[in-house]
């Protein structure tokens, strides 16, 4: 098990000072959120506002739709391997690769990474980043089964290859995913 200062971490850069005037209603339930979360209040805020910036400012301009997880699950089983692995490499690879491309022009495997959290984070599955001597290792852990997998492993492997041009190593099962990035 890696240590956690191993944990994958971007440059530490000089914060600013800025206040807000907010609802008293609202800073009392960031408050109670920050404390479920086991953070301060300022780190869940900057939580909030880089997901805004790295994923949710783009989802409506690219028309991204939210999903209930039953509804994804029960549409994903009725479909054969082939058709899933079709839809990824196919149709989602292009529409990923079309909002990657629109988001960023190029990207690092830690932009990459990054981006994939964001998406994980929205799509509210579980995920870890772990640096290792020759990579990043991330783990996804859901419950929406082999196919849900199988879509996942097929699509990042496809955009990874894609954007970042290199190729990872994938394995998963019924309900985890580990991908294996390299180094830039």
């Amino acid at each position: 098990m890696l240590k956690k200062e191993d944990k994958m971490s971007k440059e530490k850069k000089k914060s600013k000072t800025i206040s807000f005037r907010l609802d008293p209603d609202l800073i009392e339930e960031i408050k109670n959120d920050a404390e479920l979360e086991k953070i301060n209040v300022n780190a869940l805020v900057s939580k909030i506002l880089s997901n805004h910036i790295l994923w949710e400012r783009y989802e409506r301009k690219l028309g991204l739709l939210p999903m209930t997880k039953p509804f994804v699950q029960h549409s994903i089983n009725k479909m054969k391997d082939d058709e899933i692995i079709h839809l990824a490499e196919e149709v989602e690879k292009d529409t990923f690769s079309d909002i990657l491309n629109f988001m960023k022009g190029e990207y690092s495997v830690e932009d990459f990474i990054e981006i994939l959290r964001s998406w994980i984070y929205v799509a509210w599955m579980q995920h870890d980043v772990t640096k290792t001597k020759v990579g990043y290792t991330f783990r996804i852990n859901h419950d929406l089964g082999e196919k849900w997998s199988l879509y996942v492993k097929t699509l990042v492997t496809e955009l990874f290859h894609d954007i970042v041009q290199k190729s990872l190593n994938v394995k998963s099962t019924k309900n985890t995913i580990t991908l294996s990035f390299p180094f830039d």
